[in-house]
């Protein structure tokens, strides 16, 4: 009988043989991460330490003597000497109209901005300085900015190669129409088909780094971030350092006599740094000062009356309990029943009479305020057929009587005021 051991060791040698064949095509076909000179957060905040952030302009202006600080927040600082830089370093969101007229305003009243593009069309803040960007080209450094610096050690400072030259691309600044007066130009760039031009063709160059005067105070414009990202402003050989150390000092200068502007504050609110509106916060913004919000608010409040008003109740209505008053005629009728009672027939014939007087007396003024007996006269002396009437009424007045002569009463009374009411001739 023949020996198994042979047999199962080759299946086990086969058996780790497809393991590693497993092992190794996985490895081939799993994409492994590659660590590349510009990854990670793409914003140019100071609080940034990465390749793309601004944190070493940073620490770049506090080495050198500028008091730096922050600003999370919409609310500029009060400044009443001008003796801000206010940087602004490609935000994340777009300034609003109000942000950029209050910084062009605060320039023009002796401060300065420090502004760098994005690169994209609609920057208001751009717009407003009459700036775009152009095609770019490689960094050239004008002998100007570069008078008296020292020179560079040899070597790449252990810089990762971002462009395929090694030299620096940028793109160029374009004006939307004739620049103004006194433009400092601080970088240019040489297109890359124009690249053996002669040195003395660099002031023809198109600018990429400009300054400018704005009322009292000065504004510097970057047209590339990568300007004064991390990983440019380390690399000596490249000048960005140069440029930005020169802007700086240019915005810095003031008229005589006025103090120079030290204080740098970078801004990182539009790079989401800082507190934020909430949810009901911003809907309420939106609806009070937009039109668009306005005109939602209407529709909304008009809807929500309309709904009311259609709207089934939740409560049956009820109507309010009523007390209704007697009848006066209900009154008259329980008085005469009171007077009979106790056979009142002087009382009820004085009542009778009073009335009588109330309404006849208007027709004459010589019977009006007197007593019963002078209208009584009275009545005698204006109608005398109706003598026998007031002496029926007299005799009431004087004693009680029969219950059946006081109707006898009521009808010499009508007869009196008939009397009364008939004109004489």
């Amino acid at each position: 009988m023949s020996d198994p051991r042979p047999l199962r060791a080759s299946r086990v040698a086969a058996t780790l043989l497809g393991v590693l064949a497993l092992v190794v095509v996985s490895a081939i076909l799993t994409p492994a991460p590659v660590e590349q000179g510009r990854a990670g957060d793409a914003r140019l905040s100071t609080h940034l330490v990465g390749a793309q952030g601004a944190r070493l302009l940073y620490e770049l202006a506090d080495r050198l003597g500028w008091q730096v600080a922050r600003r999370d927040s919409t609310v500029l600082p009060a400044d009443p000497a001008g003796r801000t830089i206010h940087a602004v370093l490609a935000p994340t969101g777009d300034l609003t109209a109000r942000e950029v007229h209050e910084l062009l305003e605060r320039v023009r009243a002796g401060a300065a901005l420090l502004y760098v593009m994005r690169g994209t069309r609609g920057e208001p803040m751009a717009d407003s300085l009459r700036l775009r960007t152009g095609d770019g080209g490689e960094l050239v450094v004008p002998p100007a900015v570069q008078a008296g610096a020292p020179a560079c050690r040899p070597g790449n400072d252990g810089a990762v190669p971002l462009w395929y030259d090694w030299q620096t691309q940028l793109w160029q600044l374009r004006w939307r129409g004739p620049p103004p007066r006194d433009v400092v130009v601080f970088a240019r760039v040489r297109p890359l088909l124009s690249r053996r031009r002669a040195a003395a063709a660099r002031d023809s160059l198109p600018p990429t780094v400009v300054g400018f005067p704005l009322g009292r105070g000065r504004v510097a414009v970057v047209a590339d971030p990568d300007l004064v990202r991390n990983d440019v402003l380390r690399v000596c050989r490249w000048r960005a350092d140069l440029v930005a150390v020169r802007v700086l000092e240019y915005l810095t200068r003031t008229p005589a006599g006025a103090p120079p502007r030290d204080r740098i504050l970078f801004d990182e609110y539009h790079h989401g740094f800082g507190a934020r509106p909430g949810t009901f916060r911003a809907i309420a913004l939106y609806l009070s000062r937009t039109a668009s919000g306005h005109m939602l608010a209407q529709l909304v409040l008009a809807g929500l009356v309309w709904l009311l008003a259609t709207a089934p109740r939740a409560l049956a209505p009820r109507d309010p309990a009523r007390i209704e008053r007697r009848s006066p005629l209900e009154h008259v009728s329980a008085l005469a029943a009171a007077y009979e009672q106790v056979n009142a027939t002087r009382t009820t014939t004085a009542r009778l009479l009073h009335g009588l007087r109330r309404r006849v007396e208007h027709a004459s003024r010589t019977a009006r305020g007197h007593s019963d007996d002078a209208f009584l006269e009275f009545v005698e002396t204006r109608s005398p057929a109706r003598t026998a009437d007031v002496a029926l009424v007299r005799r009431a007045l004087a004693a009680p009587i029969a219950r059946r002569e006081l109707g006898a009463v009521g009808e010499a009374l009508r007869r009196i005021e008939t009397s009364l009411a008939t004109p004489t001739r």
